[in-house]
């Protein structure tokens, strides 16, 4: 039926029915034209303005207690053989490396290491190996020294505590700390995980090379650590005086913290940190184990407060002994991870609140581990570019959090027990305050501010479809493309304040970076600054761990 034949009413109807049908078309061709280069829809980073949802306060006093962020606190693991592969792309890893440096921090500190080092020798002379040896040679130091020039990182060096002994492991830390740029060897780490160690399973990876095996020791003990630690350094302290030690470098440091109290109890000389590693779910382990890794374990609050509770006995040793604790391997889940999990946009709200937990609970540095080939890498770096997975837009969210002379300050949050909310706050130079709020339950929030702050804040929100999603997700309405730069528009969002503070709403899953000025306070009513805690320098031997 043409509409020359309606009465005039029907025809303004009709008109306006196909008025609005145009409108809707062209908004759906225009949220169908969003997509990145990899032809993923981005709906996600639209502006969320939807009110509804659980209510939540926020208080930050104006007084409220800081503490001090350490210098280079967040940097990176990885192990030997991947150094090539970063060096192969380094223009593509020095981007990464910008997006996770906060500003005004420290020097990015790069940890190599892991298990590779225990399969690490020094051998110049490139005479043949068994397979499983991974062998240190002078073109590897060509590469690596070319990758520390480009990105001016320092580096942590295991080495090998196994099938090594003190003597030619000295050599090869001679090597690296001569040849490589002066002063970006930070420190050496003295073995990798022993407080595990298997001499069945090293038995079966030398089984065809009887020379080593005769090497391998029985056990390793808190206190045959003690020697060890001992016998290398005596070595180190010649090949290469000045430089910091780290150890133990404890799987377990909660399980085993006695091997902190033995090694600090002994002589340990060069010793200038205490590390540990830790992985709080495992993809090694059965199903039906309660550290098994699924999106919902990886989302509750506990997982990350309990991970960061556990290490608390282990920072006090450290501090009370006048050393940094410093974790040189973190992720979310070990054994490589479990696919659709390690890979999902849960691990992008569990880095933030992890790193931020382990902080307040005195671990003075965090290395997170990348290895290269593994679905729990927050990137990978091929001949197609950079695959930004969820976990690296969760570490940048992060390292926007900070910033200079940042203090961590003490919140309040008040919410009804089924919604996991958790806000971190920084206070930043000169005169900013970053809080993130971080949602990790399927509901939404209504979330008022109570901030010593005026003026209008802005905010950036870390969105993706669902805590599953493996793509899809943006931060402040921008996507990372193969190239490694930023693709989309910025999509900040402006809050007023209002009578009561600061209103944001947040939508389940997904976390939101509000950042404000603070209001001044007048002269004879400023607090000075809290110090930072004692007895955990960041400097030692004037090389940053």
């Amino acid at each position: 039926m043409r509409a020359a034949h309606l009465p005039r009413r029907d025809t303004a109807r009709l008109l306006a029915s196909i008025a609005t049908m145009a409108v809707v078309l062209v908004s759906i061709l225009l949220i169908g034209a969003a997509v990145d280069r990899d032809g993923v829809t981005r709906a996600a980073a639209r502006t969320i303005r939807r009110p509804g949802g659980q209510s939540a306060l926020v208080t930050i006093a104006s007084r409220a207690g800081t503490t001090a962020v350490p210098d280079a606190y967040l940097g990176l693991s990885t192990e030997y053989w991947a150094l090539p592969v970063f060096e192969r792309h380094s223009s593509l890893f020095e981007k990464v490396l910008a997006l996770l440096h906060a500003q005004g921090d420290g020097p990015f500190v790069l940890r190599i290491g892991g298990d590779s080092a225990d399969h690490t020798f020094w051998d110049p002379g490139a005479r043949r190996l068994p397979p499983w040896v991974f062998q240190l040679t002078s073109a590897w130091l060509r590469r690596t020294a070319t990758l520390v020039r480009q990105t001016g990182v320092k580096l942590i060096l295991d080495l090998n505590l196994i099938t090594d002994a003190p003597l030619t492991a000295a050599r090869w830390a001679r090597e690296a700390d001569l040849n490589l740029p002066s002063g970006s060897v930070a420190g050496f780490e003295v073995g990798n995980e022993p407080d595990i160690y298997s001499r069945s399973y090293w038995r079966a990876e030398t089984s065809r090379t009887s020379l080593f095996a005769g090497v391998l020791p029985h056990e390793i003990s808190p206190i045959t650590y003690g020697r060890d630690f001992q016998s290398y350094a005596r070595a180190l302290s010649r090949a290469a005086p000045g430089v910091p030690l780290l150890g133990p470098a404890l799987a377990n440091p909660y399980v085993d913290v006695n091997w902190i109290a033995s090694l600090l109890a002994g002589p340990h000389p060069g010793l200038g940190a205490v590390s540990a590693h830790r992985y709080p779910l495992s993809a090694c382990v059965s199903p039906s184990s309660r550290s098994y890794p699924t999106i919902a374990r990886l989302l509750r609050n506990r997982t990350t407060t309990l991970m960061a509770q556990s290490l608390v006995p282990a920072a006090q040793l450290a501090h009370r002994a006048g050393l940094p604790f410093r974790l040189t391997e973190l992720n979310s889940v070990t054994c490589g991870g479990r696919p659709g999990v390690s890979d999902a946009f849960a691990t992008a709200l569990w880095a933030p609140d992890a790193l931020f937990e382990l902080l307040q609970a005195g671990v003075d540095g965090v290395n997170v581990h990348v290895r290269a080939g593994t679905i729990n890498a927050p990137f990978a770096l091929t001949d197609g570019g950079l695959d930004a997975r969820p976990f690296l837009y969760g570490l940048i969210l992060f390292a926007r959090t900070l910033g200079p002379d940042g203090q961590l300050v003490a919140v309040r949050v008040d919410a009804t027990p089924g919604l996991h909310l958790k806000a971190w706050a920084v206070r930043v130079s000169p005169g900013g305050l970053h809080v993130l709020l971080i949602d990790k339950s399927a509901q939404s929030a209504n979330v008022d501010l109570r901030l010593p702050a005026a003026g209008p804040a802005t905010v950036q929100r870390l969105l993706a479809p669902s805590a599953a999603s493996r793509t899809g997700v943006t931060l402040d309405g921008q996507w990372l493309g193969r190239d490694g730069d930023w693709y989309g528009r910025p999509a900040d969002q402006i809050v007023r304040p209002g009578a009561t503070g600061y209103k944001v709403w947040i939508r389940g899953p997904s976390a939101a970076l509000l950042s404000v000025r603070l209001q001044p306070e007048p002269p004879a009513s400023a607090a000075a600054p809290r110090p930072a805690e004692p007895g955990a320098p960041i400097l030692v031997a004037e090389r940053v761990l």
